[in-house]
């Protein structure tokens, strides 16, 4: 691992060891202090997060907001169950992993706007800012924790939905979240505050599993290597990122006080390399959960239709999912692709079911009022074995006949499928995809 230089000059350094000593620690004690305080800076308030697969990354037609290329494609990752801390790690707390010398003092004392940011007691619950990745790695060690991976990031920020912000899709206001809006006529965002805010300060930035300052405040590193293209190529169980450092070190995420919402998304990743502020980032910490053992299969599964839900999408168009315990589909409809409010009703069957579907792997029907252009069918499925592409095939029962008109297959991986298609109907699915997630529940944007 290449270590971050310290660009800083030597003397601030000393100066914040000095200071950090006798400034905020000289109401703590000594170093022994500091180590009691590791039990509970270990228990530190943290969600839980299930196991199972959400939908990461974004695509153009998400939202008004922007995706970024190395955002895309969108993509199903599963992964294990774990615990991340619901705040990120503050100056009295990573502190104390200074004070028993596991830790290195932070690069600078100072903030945007406080040059005693660091050593004043009066910011001691404040995220601590001015590390570096390897500084942040060392201090989840010393509690037992780890830094979290991107992917666990970023299902902890938006959950198994595909919400822009850690609270859903309503815009950030300065109310909601500490980071920096663009005025009528202006082309600069102000930000809210201007600096850092206690954790935790603002209730309504909570992600669906209870972590908070997800959107703003300060970003947080994670443990994974950036590289623009891995999205690609990420495997669907537990992604950890690049291997090795491919010039651009770690990825850092999240929104801060200084970000304009388009960088502040669930999406959005920043490299270490170009984001050297160190004064807008921070991190928090993970660990593993105690796994829990897989449900044993039934023989043969029952042929009987699950139940799905029914919403509708007005003519802006809208993305509706399936959020399952292990697993996510999409049906996404494109903006201006509907004249009138449209309601699809999806339903799942399992294969060999009925007569006339004979031979299909796994089906579902589409039903609805037919739309001008294609929708983008996002369907999820898992095979550990891996999928030969060339056997899985989608299709459509037209007069008693499986067909492939008007279906367009885009992508394709272990994971999933991507096509757009134009008509409702019965779709089947024909390959070596062993479990496809379904049924969908549909959800309004």
């Amino acid at each position: 691992m290449i270590k971050k230089q310290r660009y800083l000059p030597l003397f601030i350094g000393l100066v914040s060891l000095f200071l950090m000593t006798y400034g905020l620690f000289m109401h703590q004690g000594d170093a022994s202090v500091a180590a009691t305080q590791q039990a509970s800076i270990t228990a530190v308030d943290e969600a839980y997060i299930p196991a199972g697969t959400f939908a990461m990354g974004c695509t153009e037609d998400f939202s008004s907001l922007h995706c970024d290329g190395d955002a895309r494609p969108i993509h199903l990752v599963y992964l294990n169950a774990y615990y991340i801390d619901r705040v990120q790690v503050t100056n009295s707390q990573y502190a104390a992993c200074v004070a028993t010398g596991a830790c290195p003092a932070p690069l600078s004392i100072a903030s945007a706007s406080r040059p005693d940011y660091y050593t004043n007691p009066n910011y001691a619950q404040y995220p601590v800012l001015n590390v570096t990745w390897e500084d942040a790695y060392a201090y989840c060690q010393w509690v037992g924790k780890r830094l979290p991976t991107e992917a666990e990031w970023e299902k902890a920020a938006r959950g198994t939905d595909l919400r822009p912000f850690s609270w859903g899709f309503e815009e950030p206001t300065c109310e909601r979240s500490n980071i920096a809006l663009l005025a009528p006529g202006e082309v600069t965002p102000r930000p809210c505050i201007g600096d850092t805010t206690p954790v935790g300060s603002y209730p309504q930035d909570i992600s669906p599993y209870g972590v908070l300052d997800m959107t703003g405040n300060a970003r947080d590193f994670v443990n994974d290597f950036y590289l623009t293209t891995y999205y690609s190529k990420s495997p669907y169980y537990n992604p950890q990122g690049p291997e090795t450092n491919q010039g651009k070190d770690h990825l850092a995420r999240g929104g801060d006080w200084y970000a304009h919402p388009r960088l502040a998304t669930t999406w959005v990743r920043h490299d270490e390399a170009s984001a050297f502020l160190y004064q807008h980032i921070s991190f928090r910490c993970a660990r593993n959960a105690p796994v829990e053992p897989p449900p044993t299969p039934t023989a043969s599964p029952t042929p009987t239709p699950l139940p799905s839900d029914v919403r509708s999408i007005g003519p802006e168009g809208g993305l509706m999912w399936i959020t399952h315990p292990d697993h996510l589909t999409a049906l996404h409809i494109p903006s201006g692709s509907l004249t009138s409010e449209i309601t699809f009703t999806v339903t799942y069957t399992q294969s060999h079911s009925t007569a006339e579907l004979q031979g299909m792997d796994h089906f579902f029907t589409i039903t609805g009022t037919p739309s001008p252009k294609p929708a983008a069918l996002l369907l999820g499925f898992k095979n550990p074995g891996g999928v030969i592409a060339e056997t899985i095939n989608l299709y459509r029962l037209e007069s008693g006949t499986w067909v492939t008109r008007n279906i367009t297959i885009t992508e394709q991986s272990d994971s999933h499928l991507l096509a757009w298609i134009n008509q409702s109907g019965v779709y089947g699915l024909l390959g070596e995809t062993h479990h496809l997630y379904l049924p969908l529940v549909l959800r309004r944007r």
